[in-house]
């Protein structure tokens, strides 16, 4: 293979001089280079020294299986191999059916155990799978002749994407303020954050299978709905888990009442399940802890096994009625990679892992194995002043105030960890492990060693 860049800069030179990269500041670039990857295998990364490092954060919430799985491997090869692609409009191909057959056959179901969900929509991000569903609401509510019902409601702390439409509905001023004149006004909804939260709240039979239900903040967020139910065309949640909000986890019973609430007032619920669908909350949908079957469900990340871009949005049954009839009913949206057969054939490769691993079914005690480290890091840290669960996401808050003075407190911890083999991307001051579901028993030991490690290195006792 040819070699572009000059013979006398490495690869980080080489990428200083072209690249820019996401959620990068240029400042840092001297301080912490981008590492060279030459490789991957299961939860570990090999850099261009041959230096290992741990993959704690499943590169980004996408590695579910671990990286470099044989059997999506062989799928890759095999497909691209015989069609690599073709339009999806006025096309079709085995994998892309195929796919969304399992998806249909396995999302949510009603209460009376019957397919919910009747359609899915390719895209090829996280965004454009949130994209893709806040328009289908809001064409169907224009064509159905509903022209008030035009406006969302989104939680506070919530992040969608960072397409525009995305964007208008992230509850992170974060996030909104640099693009404001661009966006949208999304309805607001207050949140509650449980500090405590423990996988076992998730549980039906467990102590608190009802939190967040009587929050005040419940109380509020229901209460806006009703205000505003005659303009609103549908709420945007994350399920169980704020990913980029800080880990923040308020409450099954809370995401129940919200989606009873929808319901009443005839307003969409749109999930996403970006970043926690695929077993990451110990099933493989998060909606299926609170019995809800939204009526948009947004997938991407871990639905090609982390491997190749793909997203999908699930379409409740019934609901493509309102596009039928006159051509100009239809809906406006689509993608050039829409349904690409080699993606595809990725997610099909990676449903089929979980039957034939049984990853579901072996999530239980590594999730207890989760909660024991997290535990004894707490009983071993005053620096840790929260720490919550749900499935395979855990995340522990440290004392801010003890951070460096620069206020760099999530850089400062992200270079500690990798000073010692660890990939950690801690949210300022919560650091979390969202690591691929195979992880096994030594490397989530490692995980919790380097972590405890890193909070001694940065934050004094």
């Amino acid at each position: 293979m040819t070699r572009a860049g000059p013979p006398d800069l490495d690869l980080s030179a080489r990428d200083r001089e072209v690249l820019w990269h996401p959620a990068t500041h240029f400042g840092d670039l001297e301080k912490t280079p981008p590492i060279p990857i030459r490789s991957a295998r299961g939860v570990w990364l090999e850099d261009g020294a041959g230096r290992r490092i741990l993959d704690g954060i499943g590169s980004w919430w996408t590695s579910i299986h671990g990286h470099g799985h044989p059997h999506i491997v062989a799928a890759i090869q095999a497909q691209v191999a015989q069609l690599d692609h073709v339009m999806f409009a006025g096309f079709t191909h085995e994998p892309a059916v195929a796919l969304a057959e399992q998806l249909l056959a396995r999302a949510p179901t009603g209460t009376d155990g019957s397919r919910f969900y009747g359609k899915v929509f390719y895209s090829d991000c996280g965004s454009a799978s949130i994209e893709v569903a806040l328009k289908l609401s809001y064409q169907s509510r224009v064509l159905r002749g509903q022209h008030t019902k035009t406006r969302f409601a989104a939680l506070r702390n919530s992040y969608h994407g960072e397409t525009l439409g995305a964007l208008s509905v992230c509850g992170s001023p974060a996030w909104r303020e640099p693009f404001g004149g661009l966006l949208q006004s999304a309805l607001s909804l207050p949140t509650p954050s449980y500090t405590d939260h423990r996988h076992a709240d998730l549980d039906p039979s467990g102590p608190r299978t009802e939190l967040g239900a009587d929050a005040p903040e419940t109380d509020a967020a229901i209460a806006a709905l009703e205000a505003h139910a005659d303009e609103l065309s549908a709420l945007i949640v994350e399920p169980l888990v704020q990913c980029a909000g800080r880990m923040v986890m308020p409450g099954v019973g809370f995401y129940r009442r919200l989606a009873e609430t929808c319901r009443r007032l005839d307003i969409h619920l749109i999930a996403d399940e970006i970043a926690v669908a695929f077993g990451r909350t110990g099933k493989l949908f998060a909606s299926e802890w609170a019995g809800v079957c939204p009526d948009l469900l947004c997938l991407s990340k871990g639905l090609s096994g982390g491997v190749l871009p793909l997203a999908a949005t699930l379409i409740r049954a019934g609901f493509e009625d309102d596009f039928r009839g006159h051509p100009s009913r239809s809906f406006a949206h689509s993608h050039t990679f829409t349904g690409n057969p080699i993606t595809c054939a990725a997610g099909l490769a990676s449903l089929q892992i979980f039957d034939q691993e049984q990853t579901l079914a072996a999530l239980p005690a590594r999730i207890e194995h989760m909660r024991r480290l997290s535990a004894e890091l707490v009983a071993a840290h005053p620096q840790i002043v929260e720490s919550r669960q749900a499935g395979m996401i855990c995340a522990l808050v440290v004392d801010r105030a003890r951070g460096p003075a620069d206020g760099r407190l999530g850089l400062a911890l992200r270079m500690a960890a990798l000073e010692r083999g660890v990939l950690l991307r801690p949210l300022n001051d919560t650091i979390y492990w969202m690591p691929a579901l195979n992880i096994d028993a030594d490397a989530l030991d490692q995980l919790a060693r380097v972590t405890s490690e890193v909070i001694d290195a940065v934050l004094p006792r």
